[in-house]
């Protein structure tokens, strides 16, 4: 039961949900975050959720007294128990109620904007609250900043956790999962990645650009979050309202000024503004939560990303372009002479100052990273600026157009030290190419930018035996994990590098896929985030990039969803858009592992375009790994016999080839798995595989066999119908109700609904699949078989498979994928309920997505395999749909391929007669 709970909304978000519904977590739970950044919507989903009874008040200045806090607390209480706890004058008074009425069951207290009780008397009477709190009363507090209470002594007991906004910050996944779940209206992953950093993860800036897209195309979407700045409309009317509206005018001026600093220090700023007490500002805003962030140094602050755009823009419309790029100069000038190049760097472009940015670049050794300052055409003359593209196209992994560039930059200046930096560096992205030999490679073991690639590199072509492993750590640990010991990698990696940050974040996202590879990693998407973010930071493209992809891929593999294996693939297509081929080839890689994971049928394909890649790039270790893995997978789907003499040539032959090319690699360890494949041996029982079917007869499947339930009355039946179509789906109440009873007062329709669920939980119980089957959250249901699949959604995932492998060219690979597909189509959707509304719209899209699938596979049936094989298709087809003029046209033709002739001319006859009965129907 919730008492004055607002309806949850939004995406569900387990990672913070965890600490405010763990029965066992701590007893205070403060969400502490600026406006807009998705508390309220987090506390009334957790509110919803929660096993106990949950009480919920808004504060707001009506409850600033000390007694009128306690006694609308007390009010909410009361309703959520449903008992009478008195009118407490006191917070005391009250504990001791809240403790009585708890005796038996527990409470979610929920108490949002708190806030609105600083510096009154109502502030105190929370403190005391917190410390009187009854055992099994847990006080969820959403605030905007920190409050006035004894937090840190509770922190240190364990009674208090802490979700901030860095907590509540949307990653990259989850805004993909918001837009394509909630929304309905998916992003690519690389843009879901770009909206996510353009805003900080912020709900409300994802909210805003939603609205402000909402309808568009999937292009017209793509292109918005490229264009988004904080000159957004929507953007820029929420901030102005929750944000700078709050401040005086002299922090508003602050905020403005010190803007163009990126990195913020106390003397920093003083210098800027000439005046003394920035120290206390800065440190009064990060405590205030307004969008200013503490560095993990604890040295400087940044503003948030919105914040940054929002400001830098207004600086322009208030001041002046001519006096905003002053104070971009001035500030340039303290950033270089405080040892921040690249805040400098940037400061110098937005000031339009060229020739400092020039001047920087030449005095940068390592080149700092510049892809916001260097425009395309900026660097056609200057040689530096020829010199940051180079290095720009080999952070973004694009190697052969590094090594072009970096031939381009040193032809256009006369300088040894330019040309031997050029040459230095443009080794280093040579050694990526597929001329690349061990020879070409052989360095003294020194710690070298050029010497680590080359080592690696090195170790693509053929793994060093154990006695001639790199000195170097990252070195050293990469070429561990080419060599299969996962374990030893992750150990070497895990020591922090003296070297430069990019080699930390290489090093950082080896150690991720070595414990992935030892066995489950804790938190290792949190862990491949963290790694997105500062790599993106860091302006380190590649590595971005790759940790994204590896992300998706145990998010398909922990989550799994239809569309995130869509968003691999759409990742290695980004990688080949890039010029990054590496990248492809790791990333097809690991997409192929995640299927293998799952036992899905497209593993092999995407471990052989794995292997091909490898082999392109002339990095036979790679793709040893790839025919390893997918040999092994082969055997084990072949059965008890895996890769034995009993089984199809091929397979042996292929098993065969993948243990002769680990071996020639000096991959011993996997070699020896390869070879077990090559043994007869026994093989453990596949785990039960469950299918709920809508398509055709209703049923819920396990291991093939229906599951026998018992009989159900038609309303019972109908939920049951309705929940199973929408299988893992919370289904809303209004949603069942409106569909089922139509016209019904929602009272009655809540008893029949009530009754219903109930009938349905007692029959799947009674059939074995136990009472936790019908599941429901709040106002809505769900069914949940666990480990189950809908066949509705297989159907369409195999569309999907065939409509991909079209766009690469497989023609046979979209066959299989069609043919797959039309096997989950057994019948019309839940034909058993008739014409019923709900299901008469999806139920004839469907019909004609399989028309089209056997169309699709008739067709490349014909012109891949023998007529006969494409005959039943054909037929099928026009049974789906008879009114097609090309299924009887496909049916004749096959016919006549199979020198059917009498047969053909009977299909158009056919033809002409049921065209003739759509034309002319009878009277």
């Amino acid at each position: 039961m919730t008492s004055g709970v607002r309806e949850p909304g939004g995406l569900h978000r387990p990672r913070l949900l965890a600490p405010l519904l763990d029965q066992h977590g701590a007893g205070v739970v403060v969400v502490i975050a600026p406006p807009g950044s998705g508390k309220t919507t987090l506390l009334s989903r957790a509110a919803a959720l929660s096993a106990a009874p949950s009480a919920w008040h808004v504060a707001g200045p009506e409850d600033r007294s000390a007694t009128a806090f306690v006694a609308r607390v007390t009010r909410a209480a009361a309703a959520a128990t449903g008992q009478d706890l008195g009118e407490p004058r006191a917070v005391a008074e009250l504990a001791r109620a809240l403790e009585k009425a708890t005796s038996a069951c527990r409470l979610l207290l929920v108490l949002d904007d708190v806030h609105e009780l600083e510096g009154h008397p109502a502030a105190q009477e929370l403190d005391e609250l917190l410390r009187l709190r009854p055992p099994r009363v847990r006080i969820a507090l959403g605030t905007r900043r920190p409050l006035a209470a004894n937090t840190p002594r509770l922190m240190v007991s364990g009674e208090l956790v802490e979700l901030d906004h860095e907590a509540l910050r949307f990653r990259s996944w989850e805004v993909e999962e918001l837009f394509r779940q909630v929304y309905g209206e998916p992003l690519s992953p690389e843009a879901a990645a770009a909206l996510t950093r353009r805003t900080g993860g912020w709900a409300a800036g994802l909210m805003l650009f939603h609205l402000s897209t909402s309808g568009k195309s999937a292009a017209e979407r793509e292109r918005a979050v490229a264009d988004l700045g904080g000159r957004s409309r929507l953007l820029r009317s929420y901030l102005t309202r929750t944000v700078l509206d709050e401040l005086d005018r002299d922090r508003r001026e602050f905020l403005l000024a010190t803007c163009t600093l990126g990195t913020l220090t106390g003397p920093l700023c003083d210098e800027l503004l000439g005046r003394e007490g920035s120290a206390a500002v800065l440190e009064e805003l990060a405590s205030r939560q307004f969008f200013t962030t503490l560095s993990e140094d604890g040295l400087s602050y940044r503003y948030h990303q919105v914040l940054q755009t929002l400001l830098e823009g207004l600086l322009v419309e208030e001041r002046g372009t001519r006096a905003a790029a002053g104070l971009h100069a001035r500030s340039a000038v303290l950033l270089e002479d405080a040892g921040l190049p690249r805040e400098a760097l940037r400061a110098y472009a937005l000031a339009e100052d060229f020739a400092s940015v020039g001047r920087m670049l030449q005095q940068s050794a390592a080149g700092v990273a510049t892809d916001e300052c260097v425009t395309v055409d900026a660097d056609r003359d200057d040689p530096w600026l020829a010199l940051v593209r180079a290095r720009r196209l080999q952070r973004a992994g694009a190697c052969s157009a590094a090594v072009a560039a970096y031939g381009e930059a040193e032809a256009m200046l006369d300088d040894p030290d330019f040309r031997r930096r050029c040459g230095e560096e443009r080794a280093v992205a040579r050694a990526w190419l597929p001329e690349a030999t061990i020879a070409d490679l052989a360095v003294a073991h020194q710690s070298t930018p050029r010497a680590v690639a080359q080592s690696v590199r090195s170790a693509t072509l053929r793994v060093p035996p154990p006695d001639r492993l790199p000195s170097e750590p990252l070195a050293e640990g990469v070429v561990l994990l080419l060599a299969g010991e996962p374990r030893r990698a992750a150990q070497v990696l895990a020591h922090p590098l003296g070297g430069s940050g990019s080699d930390q974040l290489f090093a950082d996202l080896a150690r991720v896929v070595a414990d992935l590879v030892s066995g489950p990693a804790t938190d290792c998407v949190a862990t491949l985030e963290r790694v997105v973010l500062t790599a993106e930071v860091e302006e380190q493209p590649w590595v971005a990039r790759t940790a994204r992809g590896l992300q998706a891929a145990v998010l398909l593999v922990t989550s799994p969803e239809p569309w995130r294996a869509e968003s691999c693939e759409s990742l290695v297509a980004e990688c080949e858009r890039a010029g990054d081929e590496w990248g492809a080839v790791l990333l097809a890689g690991a997409l192929g592992v995640a299927h293998v994971v799952r036992r899905h049928p497209d593993a092999q394909r995407w471990l052989d375009r794995s292997a091909a890649g490898a082999r392109r790039l002339n990095a036979p270790v790679l793709g040893a790994w790839a025919a390893a893995i997918a040999s092994v997978a082969a055997a084990d789907r072949a059965g008890p016999d895996g890769g034995g003499p009993g089984v199809a040539p091929d397979l042996r032959a292929r098993t065969e080839a993948a243990r002769i090319l680990a071996r020639s690699t000096g991959l011993v360890g996997a070699e020896e798995v390869v070879r077990r494949r090559l043994d007869v041996r026994p093989h453990p029982a596949p785990p039960r595989r469950w299918v709920v079917r809508c398509l055709g007869p209703f049923a819920i499947e396990r291991d093939g066999e229906t599951v026998a339930l018992p009989e159900l009355r038609p309303l019972p039946r109908s939920l049951l119908l309705l929940l199973a179509l929408h299988h893992g789906r919370d289904v809303h109440r209004e949603v069942i109700v409106d569909q089922l009873w139509p016209g019904t007062t929602l009272d009655a329709a809540a008893h029949r609904l009530h009754a219903a669920a109930s009938s349905v939980r007692r029959v799947l119980s009674a059939a074995g699949l136990g009472d936790q089957v019908l599941r429901r959250h709040g106002s809505a249901y769900s069914l949940h078989v666990d480990g189950a699949v809908l066949d509705v959604s297989e159907f369409e995932a195999g569309i999907r498979t065939a409509a991909r492998c079209l766009a690469l060219g497989d023609q046979r690979g979209a066959l299989e994928a069609d043919l797959e597909a039309l096997e989950h189509y057994r019948g019309d959707l839940l034909d058993e309920v008739g014409p019923a509304e709900w299901v008469v719209a999806e139920r004839e899209r469907l019909r004609l997505m399989a028309a089209n699938t056997a169309y699709s596979a008739g067709h490349l049936s014909l012109s891949l395999r023998p007529p006969a094989e494409a005959l039943p298709l054909a037929q099928r087809l026009t049974v789906l749909d008879p009114l097609r003029d090309t299924a009887w046209a496909l049916l004749a033709e096959t016919q006549e391929r199979m020198g059917d002739l009498t047969s053909a001319a009977a299909t158009r006859r056919e033809h002409d007669l049921v065209a003739a009965e759509v034309t002319s129907p009878r009277p």
